[in-house]
């Protein structure tokens, strides 16, 4: 007999979930218990992959891919979840699109329209027909945004980026406020450094060098965030609702990155 988990029987949607964080989130949602829609944009052997774990983990799994910055295909995403299922009881909006480092002077109307419909309209329009999906459930559901420390925290060249996370927050404690009646709760998780792909595959990648800078003294794993987004879809978190919930080992809390501009001595284990 298959012991219990706290999410037995709950229908989730994770965007973004071929790889990274969005990909860790969906195997932690699965172990839990959950069935899963995991959405893709380019990468369809990476959902597959991912797709084919989920049911080796005994959940029921659907892929779907979907450009989200493009209002039919979002449409589309949504009517195969409606098809298949009827309703929707978890739902993390991961999808996203990270420039890198972009100059101020180089930002023009393109780039940020580009940034814009991915990030912001496409989180926006997934909370509202998660909402739309959540509406009649008799527990209601939870939708967790995936935001950025960097809503919050500057570094040259995360203008548009930051922007478009500082919206998230925005948009989650509104949307936090107007669903609340109906039982469904909105949050928005925050990660700082969570190694992936995309990370450790930058040339000169140092995991050392950059855990020095973390106070925990080691960078996140996609596990710290998906035991996160598990804890929060749980009737545990029931009284969890419009809150941005950092996951960055403390970085945040640091007034400068290095040593020398903060002038605080390094910190011995010994």
């Amino acid at each position: 007999m298959r012991t219990a988990t706290p999410l037995d029987g709950k229908r989730a949607l994770v965007t973004g979930a071929g790889k990274g964080i969005g990909r860790g989130i969906a195997l932690s949602l699965a172990e839990a218990g959950a069935d899963l829609f995991l959405h893709y944009r380019s990468e369809a052997g990476e959902a597959e992959s991912l797709r084919d774990e989920v049911i080796r983990l005994g959940r029921d799994a659907h892929i779907v891919q979907a450009d989200l910055s493009d209002d039919d295909a979002l449409a589309g995403m949504f009517e195969a979840i409606t098809k298949a299922w009827g309703g929707l009881d978890i739902a993390v909006n991961n999808a996203g699109w990270d420039p890198g480092f972009v100059d101020f002077k180089t930002i023009t109307p393109a780039l940020y329209r580009k940034l814009s419909d991915v990030n912001i309209k496409g989180t926006l329009f997934c909370c509202l027909r998660e909402i739309e999906l959540m509406r009649d459930n008799q527990h209601g559901g939870s939708i967790m945004n995936i935001g950025s420390v960097q809503q919050d925290t500057s570094v040259p060249g995360r203008t548009l980026y930051a922007m478009s996370k500082g919206a998230i927050h925005a948009m989650t404690g509104q949307l936090a406020l107007e669903s609340g009646p109906l039982g469904i709760r909105i949050n928005n998780i925050a990660p700082g450094y969570i190694e992936v792909e995309r990370m450790s595959n930058v040339a000169g990648f140092n995991r050392d060098e950059v855990a020095e800078d973390i106070p925990i003294r080691r960078i996140g794993n996609v596990s710290d965030v998906g035991e996160f987004a598990v804890y929060l879809a749980s009737d545990a978190a029931g009284f969890i609702t419009g809150q941005t919930l950092v996951i960055d080992g403390g970085v945040s809390r640091k007034l400068a990155r290095s040593r020398s501009i903060a002038g605080t001595p390094p910190v011995s284990k010994k």
